[in-house]
């Protein structure tokens, strides 16, 4: 199956490469010399590494190249630090390093002031930081924040697909799952997988709200077909999330890059070796096989 991809307009894509490393390199050092950084200010950069790595991949869909993978490298590593910065900062040490602009800021404990409002980073924001995290195979490294951030998303958050969808994608890539043999078997990570569906469909029960339906339900219901190496369930659930994205176009160049499916298409791909079905430049080449295996056929 072909799915095209929306377009963005050329004036925009051109404005958004021209100038990239000067426009970024001016951006990171005046956010650096103003009030101290935090996950606003490095989300902001992630956001701006984002549209560049896809007007890039306007021009070259299979973002095979160096500069991509530098892009992407830290596209990551500004997303993930605000992730970091929203549960660590005053509380334990953790340094943020953008190689492409050559520039890093270490937090050290007991730098926030007495009364600072904690930083947070929205569910949406943390869905995204952990796929760029997939795709550029740093799991290990940020998963810890990724999981206490998730557990900062407020009480009562079971059910939330949001909420559920970065468990499930716990589970299946850092096997976190709540019983005492590690590593999980198959079937534990499929049953703690169902549990957090099983969530959803109670919650959209109760509020009457289509839960079940919402985009990052269609993830987890994707991710769990991945777990139970149900391959048509996972091409399904996968073309489903593609044609959703390409049902609603965004105007930016980073929607040409819809992370949810390439992050499921790189843990299949890179996992059981599935090439995805459907033939649409969604999906680049590199970002999917991973840079080190780009030269292998999808």
């Amino acid at each position: 199956m072909r799915i095209e991809r929306h377009q963005v307009g050329e004036p925009v894509l051109s404005a958004t490469r021209t100038d990239f490393m000067s426009r970024i390199g001016r951006q990171v050092r005046a956010a650096s010399k103003g009030t101290r950084m935090d996950s606003r200010e490095w989300q902001f950069i992630a956001d701006m590494f984002l549209e560049y790595l896809g007007a890039l991949s306007a021009g070259t869909p299979a973002l095979d190249g160096p500069e991509a993978r530098a892009v992407l490298a830290d596209a990551t590593e500004a997303a993930a630090g605000a992730v970091a910065y929203a549960v660590y900062y005053g509380y334990d040490r953790f340094q943020i390093s953008l190689d492409y602009v050559n520039f890093g800021m270490s937090y050290g404990i007991g730098e926030a002031d007495e009364g600072e409002e904690r930083s947070r980073v929205t569910s949406r924001e943390l869905i995204d930081a952990f796929c760029l995290v997939i795709l550029s195979d740093q799991a290990v490294r940020h998963g810890e924040a990724v999981s206490f951030a998730r557990d900062e998303l407020g009480e009562g958050a079971g059910g939330d697909p949001a909420v559920e969808l970065v468990s499930g994608l716990l589970i299946h890539v850092l096997n976190y799952v709540d019983d005492e043999t590690y590593p999980p078997s198959a079937q534990q990570k499929l049953a703690a997988v169902d549990a957090a569906l099983d969530r959803i469909r109670q919650r959209a029960e109760q509020s009457g709200e289509g839960l079940r339906d919402h985009p990052y339900s269609v993830g987890l219901r994707t991710l769990r077909a991945l777990v139970a190496e149900d391959r048509e369930a996972f091409d399904d659930g996968l073309t489903a999330l593609l044609l959703a994205h390409r049902a609603a176009p965004g105007t930016r160049p980073d929607s040409l890059l819809p992370l949810l499916p390439l992050a499921l298409s790189a843990l299949a791909y890179r996992g059981p070796g599935w090439t995805p079905a459907v033939d649409t430049d969604y999906l680049p080449r590199a970002l999917v096989a991973g840079f080190e295996a780009s030269d292998r056929r999808l």
